[in-house]
């Protein structure tokens, strides 16, 4: 015969799943180390900074293509700031994403901030 704790244990991947996105909203008092951020502010800076960040890297390109003065930077320097700017741009589309699967898990579990 199982044990409750056997039997708690032995449930199939889809409930510990549930039981898992459930436990995201539990409080437990460890809330400091969960903490969850603002979503709608997450979201309103990733919508505005990743057009920015892509038109700053299409800038810095077109600025490191030889159309800057010999008494600028080198263009290698452009180069490196276009790649961090579409990194930063990449960077705030998969922020999007995040929040876009998390805002479907509040909806899911009725849970609204």
């Amino acid at each position: 015969m199982r044990s409750r704790h056997q039997h708690y244990r032995s449930g199939r991947a889809a409930d510990r799943q549930a039981r898992a996105a459930a436990a995201r909203w539990r409080h437990d008092g460890s809330e400091p180390r969960w903490a969850r951020s603002d979503l709608r502010l997450r979201r309103l800076l990733s919508l505005l900074f990743a057009p920015v960040f892509a038109l700053a890297g299409v800038l810095m390109l077109l600025l490191g293509s030889g159309a800057a003065p010999a008494t600028g930077p080198p263009q290698g320097v452009y180069t490196a700031l276009a790649a961090g700017c579409f990194l930063l741009a990449l960077v705030a589309l998969v922020d999007l994403y995040v929040i876009g699967r998390r805002r479907r898990e509040q909806q899911r579990w009725h849970r609204t901030p």
